[in-house]
C-alpha cells in the first residue's frame, strides 16, 4: 500500500490540513476557520477531525498514513512537542501537543515551529527547490523566519532560532510587542508599513483615513503614484535589506526567500532591499545571494510541515 503524510498548518485565524505524497505532492487540501478564542480543547478538537479526515481521504486512495507534521506558531520544545507558549493562543502554556494528538489519532505526530515548517517547505518544493542551505521570511502582520542549512532547519539551543523580525536595527525606535525597541518586524511587516504611513502622512490625509488604513491600502496608493506611499514602501525595504545584510554575513546562505503580504508589493520595494545588501554586506555572498518570492505562498507551512514530519520518520525523500 503506497505512504502518504499529512501536513498541518495551524494559524491564529486559519487551520489548514494537507495529504501528501512522501515526494511532496498535494492530494488533498482543507481550510477551515481556527477559532482560537475557543480554548485549547476545541482547537485541538478540530485540529484532529480535520487530521481524522485526511487519513480518510488517504484510505479511498489506496494509501496509508506514515506520519502526522505539525507547524504550530510558538516556542516549541522540539524533543517533546510541548507548545511552550503561543503568541496566537493564549492558553496554550506547556501544551503537549504532541502527545494529546498521538493519543487520539494513534499516529506518530511531529510538531514543528510554523514558520520553520514555511522554510522546509519551500526548500523541499517550492522557490528554494534544489537550494541545501536558505532563509525565509513570513512578511505578514509580523515578521516570521525560518533557517534551512544543508537540508535541516535550524533549532539552535533552546528550538528559537530564526527570530529575525527581531533583529534590532534601530536602538531607540519603536517600542515591539517582544519588549525590545526597533526590531525589524516594527518597520518591514504590515503593522510596521501602516505606522509608517500615519507618521508620514501626517495632516495630509484625514483623520478617518488615517484610520482605516491597512498595508494593502498602503501598497495600492504606492502602485497608483501616492508618492507618501512609495516613501514608505521603499523605506521599508531599506530596513529589510539591512536585516538582510546581517543574515548574509552571518549565514552565507545560497538563497532568500520573501513570503507573507508584502511579496504582493515586490515591485515598491524589492530595488531598495538589493541597494541595503549590496552597500552593507560583504560583496562576495552579497553578489552570490538569491533573494525571491515565495512560490507555494499558503500552502508552504503544510508542505514543510510533512517534510518535517518525514525526515523525524527517516521517510525523507527527493531532497
Amino acid at each position: 500500500m503506497a505512504r502518504a503524510v499529512i501536513g498541518v498548518d495551524l494559524g491564529g485565524t486559519n487551520l489548514r490540513t494537507a495529504l501528501l505524497t512522501t515526494d511532496g505532492d498535494i492530494l488533498e487540501c482543507h481550510k477551515e476557520t481556527t477559532h482560537a478564542s475557543e480554548g485549547w480543547e476545541k482547537v485541538l478538537h478540530r485540529i484532529a477531525t480535520n487530521i481524522a479526515r485526511q487519513q480518510e481521504a488517504a484510505a479511498t486512495r489506496g494509501m496509508t498514513v506514515q506520519v502526522v507534521g505539525v507547524g504550530a506558531p510558538g516556542v516549541i520544545q522540539m524533543n517533546t512537542g510541548v507548545v511552550v507558549k503561543s503568541p496566537n493562543f493564549p492558553d496554550w502554556n506547556n501544551l503537549p501537543l504532541k502527545e494529546k494528538l498521538e493519543h487520539r489519532l494513534n499516529l506518530p505526530v511531529f510538531i514543528e515551529n510554523d514558520a520553520n515548517a514555511a522554510a522546509l517547505g519551500e526548500q523541499w518544493r517550492g522557490a528554494a527547490k534544489g537550494i541545501d542551505s536558505m532563509i525565509l521570511l513570513t512578511l505578514g502582520t509580523g515578521v516570521g523566519g525560518g533557517i534551512v542549512l544543508n537540508k535541516k532547519i535550524w533549532h539552535g539551543a533552546d528550538g528559537m532560532a530564526g527570530e529575525i523580525g527581531h533583529l534590532t536595527l534601530i536602538p531607540n525606535g519603536r517600542l515591539c510587542s517582544c519588549g525590545n525597541n526597533g526590531c525589524l518586524e516594527m518597520y518591514a511587516s504590515a503593522r510596521g508599513i501602516v505606522q509608517s504611513y500615519r507618521e508620514a502622512a501626517g495632516g495630509s490625509v484625514s483623520a478617518d483615513d488615517l484610520h482605516t488604513m491597512t498595508s494593502e491600502k498602503v501598497y495600492l496608493i504606492a502602485q497608483a503614484g501616492d508618492q507618501t506611499a512609495r516613501r514608505v514602501m521603499k523605506e521599508a525595504g531599506r530596513m529589510l535589506g539591512i536585516a538582510l545584510a546581517s543574515l548574509i554575513n552571518i549565514f552565507n546562505p545560497e538563497m532568500i526567500v520573501l513570503g507573507g503580504r508584502i511579496k504582493d508589493a515586490w515591485p515598491l520595494f524589492i530595488d531598495s532591499v538589493h541597494e541595503e545588501v549590496l552597500r552593507r554586506a560583504f560583496l562576495t555572498p552579497a553578489q552570490r545571494v538569491q533573494i525571491v518570492p515565495s512560490l507555494l505562498g499558503d500552502e508552504a507551512g503544510m508542505v514543510g510541515a510533512a517534510a518535517a514530519a518525514l525526515q523525524s520518520a527517516g521517510g525523507w525523500k527527493t531532497v
